[in-house]
């Protein structure tokens, strides 16, 4: 305690106080990274908000008293991990962020009511518009979207009407979405829009590039076509990949498939008369009856009066009676009308290349690897494996060739990828920010603190050894006539013993002052030490 006191005497006021403020700075800044690590993380609230919605936002959070940060020129907002979930309920509640799109709130307003037909049509259209960005925007990979809608008014004494369309446009978070997902959004907004059908909506991104493109409905398009056929090629692929690994291992198999596919679309009606089949379809019976009769009448003489029929007369004569009978039967011939519409999309030829890796055995005592081939055996039956798995059929040529080869492997630590996946859920800008932090800290205190106190400590030692109270300097400073003194100690400077020109002293007399210097040395050894050392840091 006393050697510290001591030095501290000697070090002054002024070197004192400053070592203390450095002192100071020091552990503020460590304090303050101190707090900042230790602190509470912030998390992402939303991303992409346009600036006015920005300061609606922070309005509102400044009101919940809720901490904020902006970041991205204001268009990232960041609060406490903790507070998040409270953070997007509230902001929920009051409708933000809208995405920049009007939803079904507009018939909110007061002034609804008064407005025309006209307005109520616009605003309608307005509202699902909004409704439909808001809704795709909300998907996973989309960061926002556009919806131009289409609806046209049927026209009095029309006896046809125009379809409906629709065109979006996406900003994409990555770079690009997968055929299923834009299918998705196709099947979403017909949906969800009256009379609209999914051939009729339009796809593309921010940058131009078409993803759907709309169709008259006869036909699919060359980009329909494509993806149709490259997803009926990766379907097959990847049950044919499945099965084959489930034998083989992981990783031991490469599958490739090319699929020629029809896409033609054949209508086809054909009518087929049975004579066989037939069936009576009416019948009609008619019956006809006639009848006639005839009298032959002989002389008398009173022919003429009026009792001579019954006075006597006699009649001869005759009846003829005529009965008829038709019927009519119809017969209908059976007949079939038979209409089949093949959509296209038939596997016309299937091609399938396997390739196998054999078997690898590992070396005893860190030995190289052995390999060999797989028997013909197991070949056969994973060419039957696959043959049953993509439907192999020869009438129409399909192809299946399953090869057993050597796969070109490189080598990869065993430990690789289970340390890859101990960083996959550690936040690297955390530990980069840690890590930078730390570094600053560090050299902050060697190369600013360390020598900044070494300096105060120096001088003050080296002052206590010039010019302290009660202490005489053994030897000179820098540019101070050397004054040695004599052998017999202090006495022999204190007699007017002059100084001596070293650099006019040549031969034996200067040996004679280099003797006297390493005796006064040897008499001073911790005053020569500490004058030495003053040299050496006035010199760098």
């Amino acid at each position: 305690m006393n050697g510290i006191s001591n030095l501290l005497l000697k070090a002054g006021p002024t070197r004192l106080f400053a070592a203390l403020g450095i002192a100071a700075v020091v552990v503020a800044i460590i304090f303050t990274l101190v707090l900042r690590m230790g602190g509470e993380a912030n998390a992402l609230l939303f991303a992409g908000v346009e600036m006015r919605e920005t300061a609606q936002i922070t309005q509102r959070l400044e009101q919940a008293d809720i901490p904020y940060e902006l970041r991205g020129d204001g268009s990232s907002i960041y609060v406490p991990r903790s507070r998040v979930l409270d953070a997007r309920m509230m902001l929920s509640a009051d409708g933000l962020p809208s995405r920049g799109s009007i939803g079904y709130e507009i018939f909110d307003q007061p002034d609804a009511l008064g407005q025309t037909q006209f307005h109520q049509n616009i605003n309608r259209l307005r509202a699902l518009e909004g409704e439909l960005a808001r809704t795709i925007a909300s998907l996973d990979g989309i960061a926002s979207a556009r919806v131009h809608l289409v609806l046209p008014e049927r026209q009095l004494f029309s006896r046809e009407a125009e379809q409906p369309s629709a065109s979006i446009v996406l900003g994409l978070r990555r770079d690009a979405l997968t055929p299923n997902q834009v299918v998705a959004i196709r099947n979403l907004v017909a949906s969800a829009t009256p009379g609209l059908t999914a051939n009729r909506v339009t796809i593309l991104d921010e940058t131009g590039r078409l993803l759907a493109a709309a169709t008259d409905g006869e036909g699919a398009s060359g980009e329909a076509i494509d993806s149709r056929q490259a997803a009926m090629e990766e379907r097959i692929r990847r049950t044919v990949t499945d099965i084959v690994e489930g034998v083989v291992g992981a990783g031991n198999a490469r599958v490739q498939v090319t699929a020629e596919m029809d896409f033609s679309r054949v209508s086809e009606t054909s009518e087929r008369f049975d004579p066989e089949g037939r069936v009576v379809r009416s019948t009609s019976t008619t019956e006809q009856t006639s009848s006639s009769a005839a009298r032959a009448q002989g002389t008398s003489a009173g022919v003429n009066t009026p009792d001579a029929t019954a006075a006597g007369g006699s009649n001869s004569g005759s009846q003829n009676s005529d009965n008829s009978s038709q019927e009519t039967v119809n017969y209908e011939i059976s007949r079939t009308t038979r209409t089949e519409i093949s959509e296209g999309g038939r596997i016309r030829r299937l091609s399938v290349a396997v390739a196998v890796d054999g078997v690898h055995t590992p070396g005893a005592e860190g030995a190289e690897a052995s390999y060999a081939p797989r028997s013909e055996e197991d070949m056969q039956r994973l060419q039957a494996l696959v043959r049953s798995a993509v439907g192999f059929n020869a009438e129409r040529g399909d192809v299946v060739e399953v090869v057993n080869t050597q796969f070109a492997r490189a080598e990869i630590p065993g430990g690789a990828e289970a340390s890859a996946g101990m960083f996959d859920n550690i936040d690297l800008m955390r530990i980069l920010e840690i890590v930078a932090a730390l570094i600053a800290s560090l050299a902050f205190v060697f190369f600013v603190l360390r020598p900044l106190v070494g300096g105060l400590m120096r001088g003050g030692a080296n002052a206590a050894a010039l010019g302290g109270p009660g202490a005489q300097p053994a030897l000179p400073g820098p540019g101070a006539p050397p004054a040695l003194p004599s052998p017999d100690g202090a006495a022999a400077l204190a007699d007017g013993d002059a100084g001596i020109d070293l650099a006019q002293i040549q031969g034996r007399v200067r040996a004679s002052s280099v003797r006297r210097v390493a005796e006064v040395v040897d008499q001073h050894p911790d005053e020569s030490a500490q004058i030495i050392r003053g040299w050496l840091n006035n010199a760098l």
